[in-house]
């Protein structure tokens, strides 16, 4: 079954009537259309973290924030401190309804000039209009320029020799969220250092011609280090694997940022800003009452009905072998059972229990060798090594609460 996002994002990536023509396998994420897979999901995967993986982030928004009063207004607004900022650094932040609820996840790079906004999850429309909505008296003018620009994310082991390659005479940024305008053959490019995957990565945020130039760059240079294209797929099983939230999958607009991974986007020493007194008065006193954590089957992942192409060297591409890709997607999308609700073990058999949670992002995980989820449980319920039960196809499975980020696959590092 292919999942589908329960919330629409900006626009459709791009690069989306090529991957048609290709004949790509594509899936409903992100609010449009995009590749499962571009070669094998495995062998994207071992590229994403043993030599270096190209993801496509067309879908992001982005939003423009000029005017005298740009870094004040703003910085009222989200989550994260954009005041403290200096020219070339970024902050991760999140905007929050007044009750502190999730509308989007940001990245707000500082210009001397302007505020550039790129809107990484949650609708950029809604960004604009919350925003705009605030304005009373401030010297803001707010621009979409979402169709202007597209983002591509360089990750992996081998991101930073493979970027070089097309800023060969400028230093990269290398300290986090540290970003950088550069210049391709003429063609504007920010570069910010940043991963979506929990990798090491760079993100490329290009405009006008270059957003092809660039990219048709990237993949003949990338042919030196085995770099993959990658979809989905690869993409869903390795930002799992380290706990990276997804919208419409394990988020929801009902949800506070302390509820799924994202605490870190939020500053609770800055002064008010939207959802504040809700989220500080959260933080100091009390705690959420969810709580996004890892779960794998408790008798371990086991390789008990794993084919063999797991474990194999040399993967079905599906220029060659179109229909074993396609046998292997569906295989490896056979665990997606998100929505399934999570039982206390001493209750999962009485038809009046009540839910204790539920799974938000089940895949394959080859670090693991099998089952892994991301679930949304009481908080009460969140520590390591916490069971639960749920019941899958008439069975009863049982599942223990892990810590995240698991390590990485042994194979993939070679």
């Amino acid at each position: 079954m292919i999942p589908t996002d329960t919330d629409t994002f900006h626009t459709r990536p791009m690069y989306l009537q090529e991957y048609q023509n290709r004949g790509l396998p594509l899936w409903d994420a992100f609010g449009t259309r995009y590749p499962a897979a571009f070669t094998h999901p495995l062998r994207e995967y071992r590229a994403l973290t043993g030599k270096v993986g190209l993801i496509d982030l067309s879908h992001w928004g982005a939003v423009r924030l000029r005017g005298a009063d740009r870094v004040t207004f703003l910085n009222s607004q989200i989550t994260n401190e954009v005041a403290t900022l200096a020219v070339g650094e970024a902050c991760h932040a999140a905007l929050t309804t007044t009750k502190g609820k999730l509308i989007a996840e940001l990245f707000v790079l500082f210009r001397e000039e302007e505020l550039f906004v790129l809107v990484a999850q949650g609708e950029t429309a809604r960004v604009i209009e919350s925003l705009d909505r605030h304005i009373i008296a401030d010297d803001v003018l707010l621009e979409d320029v979402s169709n202007d620009f597209v983002v591509l994310s360089v990750e992996g082991p081998k991101s930073r020799e493979l970027v070089w390659r097309l800023f060969p005479e400028g230093p990269l940024p290398m300290e986090p969220l540290a970003f950088g305008d550069a210049d391709y053959q003429g063609m504007p490019v920010t570069v910010l250092r940043n991963s979506v995957t929990g990798q090491r990565g760079f993100q490329l945020i290009v405009s006008g011609d270059g957003r092809r130039l660039v990219r048709n760059y990237l993949i003949q240079a990338g042919m030196g280090f085995d770099m993959e294209e990658c979809g989905g797929l690869a993409w869903d099983m390795r930002r799992v694997e380290n706990g990276l939230p997804w919208w419409g999958r394990d988020i929801t607009p009902d949800n506070f940022p302390a509820e799924c991974r994202l605490d870190d986007l939020v500053n609770y020493e800055k002064g008010c800003f939207l959802g504040q007194e809700t989220l500080a008065r959260m933080h100091h006193r009390g705690h959420p009452n969810w709580k996004l954590v890892g779960l794998v089957p408790s008798d371990g992942p086991g390789s008990e009905g794993t084919p063999a192409f797991i474990s194999e060297e040399k993967l079905p591409v599906l220029e060659t072998n179109a229909n074993d890709v396609k046998a292997h997607i569906d295989w490896l999308m056979r665990e997606r059972l998100g929505g399934t609700e999570l039982f206390s073990p001493e209750e999962s058999d009485s038809d009046g229990a009540k839910p204790l949670g539920r799974l938000t992002s089940p895949v394959f995980s080859p670090a693991l060798g099998g089952l892994l989820t991301l679930g949304l449980v009481r908080q009460k319920l969140s520590e390591t090594g916490t069971h639960f039960e749920a019941r899958i196809d008439g069975a009863v499975v049982a599942l223990t609460v892990i810590s995240l980020p698991v390590p990485e696959e042994k194979s993939a590092k070679g």
